[in-house]
Formats: C-alpha cells, structure tokens, sequence
C-alpha cells in the first residue's frame, strides 16, 4: 500500500483516492487534442465580438455549424433546401455520392472549427451538404441570373446574404466546396467557370471588389488570370498548407495583399501618427494613389502622402471587422489587413480628417456622415493584439512624424492649427489683426498730431 504525504500534514493512501483517480482518467479518455493545423473557422473572441455583436452574428442564413438552430435563421432552410434540388439536377452525381464525401471526411471537416460541433453525425452531414451546395448554387445563378430566381430577385435578401457569406463565424472549409463542385461538375456558363474558385472570384469580383480596388483602372484588371498570375503564394498547393484559402473570409482578405510579395514585418508596432488634419498642417500634401496594386500600398516622398483610394459604406465595418478577426485568430504575425486599419485610426480622428480625405478624392464616403465614419474607424481595433507590424508601414510613420516634428513644419502646424483651423479661429484672428490695425494708425495719427 502506497503512502502519500499532503502538505496539509495528513497521510493518506492511495485506495482513499481511488475515486477521484477514476473520475479523472475517465475524464481525461474523452479529451482530444485539437487539429490546431487544421483549424480555419472561429468563434469570434469575446472582447473583439461584443463591441459590435451585429457585425459578426448573421441576420437571415447559418451557415455551417455555429449558428445552426437559430430561429430568426429557420426561414432560409427551405430555400436552402430548393437550392440543394437544383444543384443536384444540373449535376452528374446523386445525392447518395455527395453524403458519402462528407461522411468519409466528417473528422477533418470538424476538426477546421475552432469549437466542437454538437450535431451528430448525420444532423452534422446533412447541415455541411445543404450549406455547401446551396453556396455553389447561388454563385452560379449569380453568372446566369434568373429572373424569377427567389433570392436574386430580391435586392434586400440578396444584400443580407452577401453579408451574411462573409462573417467568420459563418463559413465551410474551402476544400469542401472545392471538392464537392469538382466531385459534382455542374454545368458551366459559356467557359466562364471551370472550378468553385473562378465560380466564387466572379461572385466577390462583382459585389465586394470596389471597395479594395475601387479604381476603375485597377478593378477593370483585376481578372481571373491576373489574379492566377500574381496571386499563387495564396493560392491551395498539395505542398504548402500554409499557403492554401481556407474558406471565404480568407479569400477577401487575400483580396486586399499585394500581388507579389508579402511585405517583411518587424516586431515592434506604431504608437503614434499625426491625424490627416494635423499633417495638412504642417504641409504634407495628400495624393491619390491612381496606379496601384494593393489598397496597401501607402507612400510617403517628397513631403506628399500617397493613398489608394477607398470606399466606406454601409459593409465596410462587417468586411474590415470579420477579416480582422480572422488575422487575430488564424495569421496573428501577418496581421496585414489590421496594420491597414489601425494606420487609418491614426490618420482619423475626427469628421475633419475624413472631410480632408473625401475632398483630396482619396475617400469614397457613401455613408454621408462623417463622425460616423470616424467613429467606426476608430472602434475597429479596439481590443485587437498586434506585437509586429508591416515594416514599410514602420518606415512611413517615421518619415511623416519627422516631417511634422521638423521646426520649420511643426511651428507651421502649431500656427494654421491655433489661428485656422476653423471659421472661428479665422475670424477671431482677422478681427485681431484689423484690431492691431486700427490701434497702430491711430497711434501713429497721434503722434503726428503732437508735431
């Protein structure tokens, strides 16, 4: 018999444990290590979701197993299910082979969501294969459009569905939706698609596209083969895991990195930068970024500050929140679409930085309200880790504070901030200086009088 000394003092054997011993192990049998390679689905983290709930939680579609069983998401099921008819109509496969792939596959599938899925195994099938073939469907009737299409028909539902396709919380892993369109081979249109990535690069071309690359020079470029072309370190390899697209969010964001390469990062992160208005000031001039790659790319020479332009609307916050997230959660050291957003919090803080931006051109602002552009901007990184940075973002940051710091330009900026930097402040000095006028000439009118 085995004798155990507590700190408490009291000795104790090992058959006074027994139970709790079992209990554990019995525990511990039922535990599994997650597949953290494999993991590309999250739950939002908690102090990132509860700043804005509404821009992470979907209003009218679950997709995939988080939010299935919602009730205000119960009317869509059916709709679902009539797209899941017609896919399988136009396909050279039954439903019996499409159950089949998800079943062989159902570990990894439900090792890719970063919380375990309570479904059982056929609720768990059935609710990857409706979901699955419902967005290959719909992106192809996107191609063709019908018109008496229930959903494309309706501006309002398809505008929340858009939405709703791109939230993290509500996405398939990619290989599903690749596999099941090349297991299926639905139909084409004229060769205009020949897999689920030219079917989805269409679909996201057309309905998010402008507000990465809203230049019409840039967007009218932007096709398939330049995408192929510049793109393939994002795109999947057999050999390179980590290069591969993990579902739809990924996509988008892949939308926003440079072509060719990946800026190098250094660890460290900003932690100050004059505001728009304050640059202005002490004279950085603003430029348009009109022959760009990346919405990325901003640049500094020559005391001018060169932007791409961009788009706030009325889904930017959705899109920059769930991208955002994924960086937190999946690339949290090539956070290059967070670096973006926390460099326009520095150079917004108030509705007069973005007025100066929405007049240089710079800024496409559809929402009309200027404090809730900065207000929204200035909320999307709160509560977000960042221990390194694009190093060309370092670079930037360095060069325009130097040039506000410089003497000659921050006494400038002090100047036109204290004295012009609204109406008030312009008439109050005018009137000083007419004041100081007038009291000269009266001085010198005095003094010639006396002689």
């Amino acid at each position: 018999m085995k004798l155990h000394l507590q700190q408490n003092g009291f000795i104790q054997t090992e058959n006074e444990n027994r139970d709790l011993i079992i209990h554990m192990e019995t525990m511990l049998q039922t535990v599994e290590l997650p597949f953290v390679s494999r993991c590309c689905i999250y739950k939002v983290p908690q102090k990132i979701r509860k700043l804005n709930q509404e821009a992470y939680t979907p209003t009218i579609l679950s997709i995939g197993p988080f939010h299935y069983g919602d009730k205000r998401l119960e009317s869509m099921e059916d709709l679902k299910l009539r797209y899941l008819k017609s896919f399988l109509e136009r396909t050279q496969k039954g439903l019996g082979d499409c159950i089949q792939y998800i079943k062989k596959s159902e570990e990894i599938i439900r090792s890719c969501y970063s919380e375990a899925a309570e479904q059982t195994s056929d609720d768990f099938a059935k609710i990857i294969l409706t979901d699955a073939c419902f967005i290959i469907e719909y992106f192809l009737r996107s191609l063709e459009w019908p018109q008496e299409d229930p959903l494309l028909s309706k501006p309002w539902l398809r505008c929340d569905v858009k939405l709703d396709l791109i939230l993290l919380e509500n996405q398939l892993p990619w290989f599903v939706l690749e596999d099941l369109f090349n297991l299926t081979e639905p139909s084409c249109f004229e060769g205009k698609v020949s897999s689920f990535f030219d079917v989805a690069f269409h679909y996201f071309r057309v309905h998010f596209l402008q507000i990465v690359l809203p230049n019409e020079t840039s967007n009218s470029k932007f096709t398939i083969q330049y995408f192929l072309e510049h793109y393939e370190q994002y795109i999947m390899k057999p050999d390179q895991v980590s290069m591969q697209l993990h579902n739809l969010t990924d996509l988008l964001r892949v939308f926003y990195l440079p072509p060719d390469m990946l800026p190098k990062r250094e660890k460290q992160t900003v932690k100050h930068l004059y505001s728009t208005s304050r640059l202005i000031e002490s004279g950085v001039k603003l430029n348009v970024g009109q022959d760009y790659q990346s919405v990325l790319e901003l640049k500094f020479s020559k005391g001018a500050l060169t932007i791409p332009r961009f788009e706030v609307c009325h889904w930017t916050e959705t899109l920059l929140r769930n991208v955002v997230a994924f960086e937190q959660c999946h690339y949290p050291f090539q956070t290059y679409v967070t670096d973006y957003t926390i460099l326009l919090d520095f150079l917004i803080d108030t509705s007069q930085d973005v007025d100066k931006l929405v007049d240089k051109g710079i800024m496409i602002n559809t929402l009309g309200d200027s404090n809730a552009v900065a207000k929204m901007i200035n909320n999307l990184c709160v509560n977000v880790v960042q221990e390194n940075i694009n190093s060309d973002y370092v670079s930037l940051c360095r060069k325009l504070n130097c040039f506000y710091e410089d003497p000659s330009h921050k006494y400038k900026a002090i100047f036109i901030h204290d004295y012009f930097s609204t109406p008030w402040k312009i008439t109050s000095f005018v009137a000083a200086i007419v004041l100081l006028l007038l009291t000269l000439v009266q001085a010198i009118c005095s003094v010639i009088s006396l002689f």
